[in-house]
């Protein structure tokens, strides 16, 4: 069922049904991942995947999309994007999302809603990034440690 929702969601941004108000859609590939405080060989720093974002208006995308998450589990989403600030000449601001497939469930005390801060160049290029810092913290439910982490994915843009 959340399989055939993400392909729902796919299909509906590549055909238009979605339709962007600058007219761009980004692929984007996860490139380089970095746990903090420190890593362990327990968690996966290779978060392979890839994902589609379509600006929606200005400051705001859609995305979805699939990667290895950090507890090695294949990790499907849907999300908001809403970059309203510019820093360092970045476009910066938050993601949330919905984890489709449980991928951290173990971990996450708001399941299945995910979130980072999030820092993305502009789409005036085809090639771009994404920076994306998602907290850590405790997990309340048991002594589990959530790493927090740095991500990085390259974003190629069509209009």
């Amino acid at each position: 069922m959340r399989v055939l929702l993400l392909l729902v969601v796919f299909v509906s941004l590549s055909c238009g049904v979605v339709q962007a108000a600058a007219d761009s859609i980004s692929v984007t590939v996860p490139v380089f991942t970095r746990h903090f405080p420190n890593s362990n060989s327990d968690i996966n720093e290779h978060n392979y995947g890839v994902g589609l974002e379509c600006v929606v208006r200005k400051n705001v995308s859609v995305t979805a999309g699939m990667f290895n998450n950090s507890l090695r589990k294949d990790t499907y989403y849907v999300g908001i994007v809403y970059t309203p600030f510019r820093v360092l000449g970045l476009h910066t601001g938050i993601v949330i999302g919905l984890d489709l497939s449980g991928g951290y469930n173990s971990i996450n005390p708001c399941k299945p809603l995910i979130g980072t801060l999030h820092f993305t160049t502009d789409n005036e290029s085809p090639i771009g990034l994404n920076i994306d810092v998602l907290p850590g913290g405790m997990n309340k439910d048991s002594t589990t440690n959530m790493y927090g982490a740095v991500a990085v994915s390259m974003k190629y843009s069509f209009r």
